[in-house]
């Protein structure tokens, strides 16, 4: 037998091995949406698409929301959030800690909508979705759900309307730390690290955009 004979021989597996090898391998394969955030990323830079794929889909909704209540109508809000998914991923490689991704992908979020809102300049209306007020109003700025009065969903489609039109009409900074503390329920120090700010600033421009919201939206906490 020749030597390359002889090393095609042994590299031959044996009979049996490759299916047990195969078995083995299938054992231990965990579906991608039991995955850790961490693998995912570690995945997805190795060139697996269906690894980010699974990330975009953890965080997507998350992501417009927050696109959403940054830029004030949904159609904007996907477009933001689909480029921040675009750059998340062009820009994987730069994540130093990959069990943080949703955080670091926020910030992409948040810089790409208040970037989407400087380049498009102020509107004179926000456009509001009718509907959204109950789950989220409260959080913002202690209003009381209009669910149990007479004409409820009237009251929480103008709701809405009014509380985006607020929204809209804060400062950078303090809209920024209202969505992403008050909304998406994220600690004040994930906030700060997104807006690039320090903790007491967060602290600082949330109590301000709840205390703005309180005195516009007076007249309906009064009724």
């Amino acid at each position: 037998m020749s030597v390359m004979a002889q090393c095609a021989a042994l590299a031959r597996p044996t009979p049996g091995r490759g299916a047990k090898q195969a078995r083995a391998r299938l054992r231990w394969q965990v579906p991608m949406r039991d995955l850790s955030d961490a693998r995912l990323v570690r995945q997805a830079r190795r060139g697996q698409r269906d690894a980010f794929d699974e990330l975009a889909q953890r965080y997507q909704r998350r992501a417009v929301a927050v696109a959403y209540r940054l830029v004030g109508n949904l159609h904007d809000a996907l477009e933001v959030s689909q480029e921040a998914l675009l750059r998340a991923y062009q820009n994987l490689a730069t994540l130093q800690h990959p069990a943080r991704f949703g955080p670091w992908l926020l910030k992409i979020v948040t810089n790409q909508a208040l970037n989407f809102r400087r380049a498009r300049g102020p509107r004179t209306r926000e456009n509001g979705l009718a509907g959204d007020a109950p789950p989220w109003a409260d959080q913002f700025c202690d209003v009381p759900s209009p669910d149990d009065r007479p004409g409820a969903p009237l009251a929480s489609a103008e709701l809405a309307t009014r509380i985006q039109a607020e929204l809209a009409s804060l400062p950078e900074r303090q809209r920024g730390a209202l969505v992403l503390f008050s909304l998406n329920q994220l600690p004040q120090k994930q906030v700060a690290q997104i807006l690039g700010c320090s903790l007491s600033a967060v602290k600082w421009h949330v109590f301000q955009a709840r205390r703005r919201l309180r005195t516009r939206l007076a007249d309906y906490l009064e009724s």
